[in-house]
């Protein structure tokens, strides 16, 4: 079925008027529009958002201050007296606000541009020429101008679209098109473009959700002002507390307290020694007394070895234990005053040894079996005891009674057998 030539030219303004609308929206360089059309705003929201938030003065500030908290928080984390708890929820904390920022350049780096040079290297690789679109054209134009040509003879036999247009039948935009010639010309070729640049791209389809995600300026305040009263909270005004160095006051207050600690401890030592020397001093008396007990069993001259004591100084001299415990003392204070000990020259006799001396001193030696002596209660001394007037003679005139030995009335100076050397312990006479 033919169109009349009115109709056909109704098609043609109708196509250029489409194809001046698209070329108003999408420039005038062959398909490559310098704006985004109307569709690409329809198809790709989210894209625009994104590249807006990429360059939103906002979030760079937002950001900027996440980064000082940041740092603060990394700063109280490593120097801040913090317990196991609080630096775990700081940790939690920051790495939070660390993943949101990380959100937000991961978004940025996701365009407009990239999403429509991606669609349109698409299209063009589906697209027709344009010069094959051209010859085309001219084709269907010979065909028009020979159907113009028919016209009139096809009017006597077949009604035009005029009169149905007049009364209002069936309008010509209504009509079917299929086999109605189309000029293809370049500026038919932008209406193609401008239609396909309003197809939408499925890549740019499923950048949408990513880019939907982009954290805001105001998430990204939320996360740092979360970590910040966090850091306030676990550490005080966020700054670490360094604690102060003692002052001289108190340094030599300290020292005062260890000196004042050492000597208690001293004195409780020396206290505990003293006490442990009594406790000695005491069960060795009561033992010497037990042990002189013993002897006095004995006659003169006659006590066994076991039942005398020996002095720790004084080789192989013995006494009645009583004796020998009191002559140690006395031998300590000697030691004290003059740097050595005493030096005896007898001690306990036995008989047999009494008659020996008493056989070669005569009448200077007492009769045998009567020799204190013989008792292990006296000894002869010599290292400057045994002259009179001497320094270490005052000395035992002045301190061997506090130990319980003296010098016999007879043995002194003026005594019937002057003998500055012989010293007893405890004898009555």
């Amino acid at each position: 079925m033919r169109r009349s030539s009115l109709a056909i030219a109704a098609a043609l303004t109708s196509v250029a008027l489409t194809a001046t609308a698209a070329v108003s929206l999408t420039g005038n360089d062959g398909g490559s529009p310098s704006t985004a059309s109307a569709g690409e705003r329809g198809t790709q929201p989210s894209a625009m958002s994104l590249g807006a938030m990429a360059t939103d003065p906002a979030v760079r500030t937002a950001a900027a201050k996440a980064n000082a908290v940041l740092s603060d928080a990394s700063y109280v984390s490593r120097e801040g007296d913090l317990g196991g708890k609080e630096r775990k929820r700081l940790s939690v904390a920051a790495q939070k606000l660390r993943s949101t920022l990380e959100q937000a350049r991961d978004a940025s780096g996701t365009t407009i541009v990239g999403a429509r040079q991606a669609a349109a290297a698409s299209r063009d690789s589906e697209r027709t020429s344009l010069a094959d679109r051209a010859a085309d054209g001219a084709a269907r134009e010979a065909a028009a101008e020979k159907a113009t040509e028919e016209g009139p003879q096809a009017a006597a036999t077949e009604p035009t679209n005029l009169a149905g247009a007049v009364t209002g039948v069936t309008p010509i935009s209504e009509q079917a098109t299929t086999d109605l010639p189309i000029l293809e010309t370049p500026l038919a070729g932008a209406v193609d473009t401008t239609a396909e640049a309003q197809e939408p791209d499925s890549e740019a389809a499923t950048e949408t959700p990513a880019a939907a995600a982009a954290p805001s300026a105001a998430s990204i305040e939320k996360a740092t002002t979360s970590l910040q009263r966090l850091i306030t909270q676990v550490d005080g005004d966020a700054v670490v507390s360094v604690k102060a160095g003692p002052t001289p006051e108190e340094i030599e207050a300290a020292r005062q307290a260890v000196l004042k600690a050492r000597e208690v401890r001293a004195a409780r030592a020396a206290e505990r020694a003293a006490v442990e020397a009594r406790e000695k001093a005491a069960a060795r008396a009561a033992e010497a007394k037990a042990m002189a007990r013993a002897a006095q069993r004995y006659g003169n001259g006659q006590i066994p070895s076991d039942v005398l004591c020996g002095l720790s100084w004084a080789g192989g001299e013995k006494l009645r234990c009583d004796a020998a415990a009191e002559l140690e003392d006395l031998n300590g204070a000697f030691r004290a005053a003059f740097g050595r000990n005493l030096d005896v020259t007898d001690g306990y006799r036995s008989y047999g040894e009494q008659l020996s001396v008493a056989a070669t001193k005569g009448g200077l030696a007492a009769v045998p079996g009567t020799s204190n002596h013989g008792w292990g209660q006296a000894v002869d001394l010599s290292g400057g005891i045994q002259s009179f007037g001497t320094a270490e003679h005052a000395w035992m005139v002045a301190n061997a009674g506090k130990y319980g030995w003296k010098l016999p009335a007879w043995a002194q100076a003026g005594g019937s057998k002057p003998e500055a050397w012989h010293w007893e312990y405890r004898t009555s006479y």
